[in-house]
């Protein structure tokens, strides 16, 4: 098989735009947040979040992972999900499947939103220190350090940041699969519907126009939020793909 390109997110990071993205392409069989699954909806799940859905055995773990290494088999897979997901599971067999990447996203920009969705949102479901734990393990396992991308960048230089992700994991840019058509986006869903508002309207990268979101110092919860994720960030940060 050849390995699982997988790109790791914390939520509200762009990262959806950027599976959109790889769907484009049409070389890869894109695959969302497999391991979502596992946290919300298997007999292990890690979170009080959706509740009220049936349970189900076949995403536990192991099923979820195996029918990733099965797909792998017969066609090259991409997968964009979110290293919190997964942080109580990764190990070094786990990481060996993948070819790893991240992005991130300054938490000025990613927080207000998460709590425009959940306002009762934990530490965890920030997602950026799980995200850094899971740079760092990649980094130190693996014996180098996997590409990382800007959300900003992404959007001001989407051409630029792509064709450089591309580089630096050994795949073919292409630049048509930056532009999208704006249509319903079933393949996105396995929640509530509303986090994919803007991808669904959008028709490639673009910085979204300023929400109506609660501000970070005029809310306790958010600033108690951005003091905590703002180092993770900063560390990863500096590992970042330099965007010229």
């Amino acid at each position: 098989m050849k390995k699982i390109l997988a790109l790791w997110a914390a939520p509200r990071s762009t990262s959806t735009a950027f599976e959109t993205m790889m769907r484009e392409r049409g070389d890869f069989m894109a695959i969302h947040e497999p391991f979502g699954y596992y946290f919300y909806y298997s007999e292990e799940r890690k979170s009080d979040r959706y509740t009220e859905n049936a349970i189900n055995p076949a995403y536990n773990f192991q099923p979820v992972f195996q029918d990733l290494i099965a797909k792998a088999q017969s066609q090259p897979v991409f997968i964009k999900d979110m290293a919190h997901y997964i942080s109580d599971r990764v190990d070094e067999t786990f990481l060996s499947y993948f070819d790893h990447t991240f992005i991130i996203r300054h938490p000025a920009k990613a927080l207000p939103s998460l709590f425009t969705a959940w306002p009762d949102f934990s530490f965890t479901e920030t997602g950026y220190a799980e995200l850094y734990q899971l740079f760092e393990l990649t980094k130190t396992i693996l014996g180098k350090i996997p590409p990382l991308i800007d959300s900003d960048d992404l959007v001001r230089k989407s051409e630029a940041t792509v064709k450089a992700y591309c580089d630096a994991v050994g795949i073919e840019f292409i630049p048509q699969a930056l532009v999208w058509e704006s249509k319903e986006r079933p393949e996105v869903l396995i929640c509530e519907n509303f986090w994919h508002d803007h991808l669904q309207s959008s028709q490639g990268f673009k910085e979204r126009e300023k929400k109506d979101n609660v501000r970070i110092e005029e809310c306790d919860r958010l600033k108690q939020a951005y003091e905590y994720c703002l180092p993770y960030y900063q560390k990863l940060y500096e590992h970042r793909l330099r965007i010229e």
